[in-house]
């Protein structure tokens, strides 16, 4: 996190030339102390605190999804194997790893435009087409969980759905989280940390097509590791009964 210090170093040198010409100002108002206080002018009331910057701050997505607008078209990023910094481990600039397939691309967020509370220098953008329909950031999950839902609070308002969630760490250790969900119809936003590695999480933004392709790729991947399962009979499907409002599973991905 960066402080903003000009108005400390604006009060500095203030305070220096004050302190500089104090003994003249002392001399001159001794010699001539009723004609300055008669002509002495009502002084200006202080200027109001400027809150411009604080909304910016306070949503640190907004770099990243100011590049990687959710329903526009993909931008046309250049390759991360030229955008990588000299020891590998991050990027200069927004690029893709041309690993991904269409659907699912791993993207390259430098780290001027990246959230701090993002873990490491990939989202995954969700694609249909040309279009950016979703994109899925991964977080420090309970680490940095107050600060992202802060800044998710300052982007979309308060979620229409919170809950507290009992998690248990690597260690076996109980850790408590926080599921919450956002809509911004069509968007939907999810954040929550994940069940078996509460240090890591993930913010979900998608559109319903985002939904469809992810769907799509799951059943694709199913179908590579197990290509009997389409030709097998199927079993008799059971009836789902529609959940009721205000009820589910909770899971990541559930509501």
């Amino acid at each position: 996190m960066r402080f903003q210090l000009a108005g400390l170093a604006v009060a500095g040198f203030t305070a220096a030339g004050v302190l500089a010409a104090a003994p003249a100002v002392h001399a001159a108002s001794a010699a001539a102390a009723p004609s300055a206080n008669a002509a002495k002018p009502a002084s200006a009331p202080p200027a109001a605190p400027s809150t411009a910057t604080t909304s910016t701050e306070a949503d640190l997505l907004a770099p990243l999804l100011g590049a990687l607008k959710i329903g526009n078209p993909m931008p046309d990023l250049p390759d991360c194997a030229d955008k990588r910094t000299p020891d590998g481990t991050d990027v200069t600039a927004f690029c893709v790893e041309v690993r991904g397939d269409g659907a699912m691309r791993q993207v390259g967020v430098p780290r001027k435009q990246r959230p701090a509370f993002m873990d490491g220098p990939h989202a995954l953008a969700v694609v249909d087409r040309n279009a950016l329909v979703g994109l899925i950031v991964p977080t420090d999950g309970v680490r940095s969980e107050q600060s992202t839902l802060r800044t998710l609070t300052a982007r979309y308002g308060k979620p229409f759905r919170e809950e507290q969630v009992a998690l248990l760490d690597k260690d076996g250790k109980s850790v408590n989280s926080v599921h919450a969900g956002w809509m911004q119809a069509p968007l939907t936003v999810e954040v929550y940390s994940i069940p078996d590695d509460p240090d890591t999480g993930s913010i979900e933004l998608l559109l319903p097509r985002a939904r469809t392709v992810m769907a799509q790729k799951d059943a694709a991947i199913t179908q590579q590791l197990n290509p009997g399962a389409a030709s097998a009979p199927s079993a008799p499907k059971a009836v789902a009964q529609k959940p009721k409002k205000g009820e589910g599973d909770g899971k990541p991905g559930s509501w």
